[in-house]
């Protein structure tokens, strides 16, 4: 089982690189979520991650089987008899494991998630009989977190890869190595913190805001930053040279702001606030420069608030795929995950 310690610690990330480089050594993989948060797209209940993890890896199970526990209403609302439960999950868990030789479990948003309806990640790994290689999100607290998930896992926790390892916290791995090894715990990678990873395709922005295009985009870019383009054109023309793969809030009244970020390179996105659209002319030159700029309802307070929901939580698809899966390659021991994850 692959489990966190905090929500977003990049477990789903982890598990299509993973699943990606074992499919090229020519392993037969399974992917398998025990319980799931769904939410209804129409008519149908689906769980997303899942649902993207099965499309870029190409299993070959039913999503019912995969997952087959799908919560469709807050959870706190949630009842079913835990027994039942179980029995589902470990019959779904033996039909993906035919015919595989490594099934990666996903565990819950984190490992106590599920506790109170027994089907946390410790309860589960103990019915299915799995060990569990743990993603702990980096920050000053970890050895704490990992030191907590040893004592509710006990054994069966083997291993830790830390995730969103800043540059100058790199001097404290092999530290932090060997005070996992006191405790019965080995690091079998640290991943480091890549801006490009934590982006946000337009595509996604684009949908929280309930936007519309006015200039359609070449491809779906990954947005790294947003500025908000308030100031006069030549202070905002400081910080646009500055940021990297950027998107623009602003009026789509502030021409003279829209003019200047069409300039820069940087800014792959203008949104326009406020259903204020800009002069054709300006609409002219970020077709020939290849810029996309979508129209919003919102003033921009609200549209950077709608904005922060999806930023830094950018799903795992195309580039970002091929990215993750050559920063998996450099920074963790995949022979050692798989020994773990087999054993």
């Amino acid at each position: 089982m692959i489990s966190s310690t905090d929500a977003f610690s990049g477990k789903s990330s982890l598990i299509i690189a993973l699943g990606k480089i074992l499919q090229e050594r020519g392993y037969r993989i399974g992917y398998f979520k025990p319980f799931g948060i769904g939410k209804y797209v129409g008519r149908e209940l689906v769980e997303e991650d899942v649902s993207s993890i099965v499309s870029i890896l190409k299993v070959d199970d039913s999503l019912e089987t995969i997952c087959p526990v799908v919560i469709d209403r807050p959870y706190l609302e949630f009842e079913m008899k835990v027994e039942g439960i179980k029995k589902r999950i470990l019959e779904a868990y033996q039909r993906v494991r035919e015919g595989k030789d490594v099934v990666l479990v996903e565990g819950a948003l984190s490992y106590e998630v599920g506790k109170f309806m027994g089907l946390s990640d410790d309860e589960i790994a103990r019915e299915l009989n799995l060990n569990v290689v743990m993603v702990a999100k980096f920050d000053e607290f970890v050895l704490d977190k990992i030191a907590m998930a040893k004592q509710v896992f006990g054994d069966r926790l083997k291993q830790v890869v830390l995730n969103f390892v800043s540059g100058y916290m790199e001097r404290y791995i092999k530290d932090i190595s060997e005070k996992l090894e006191s405790i019965g715990v080995e690091l079998a990678g640290a991943i480091p913190k890549d801006p490009f990873l934590s982006g946000t395709f337009l595509s996604e922005i684009v949908e929280v805001l309930n936007g519309r295009y006015l200039v359609e985009p070449k491809e779906d870019v990954v947005i790294e930053q947003v500025l908000i383009g308030a100031m006069t054109a030549q202070s905002a023309l400081e910080h646009f040279r500055r940021c990297k793969n950027c998107a623009v809030i602003t009026g789509g009244d502030r021409s003279d702001i829209i003019v200047t970020a069409l300039e820069v390179p940087n800014i792959k996105c203008l949104i326009l606030t406020g259903n204020l659209e800009p002069p054709s002319v300006v609409l002219g030159i970020a077709r020939s420069r290849g810029t996309p700029i979508v129209l919003v309802p919102y003033d921009t307070l609200t549209t950077v608030s709608l904005v922060s929901r999806v930023t830094g939580k950018g799903k795992m698809k195309g580039k970002k795929v091929e990215r993750m899966v050559e920063i998996v390659k450099e920074h963790v021991d995949v022979d050692k995950l798989v020994s773990v994850l087999c054993g």
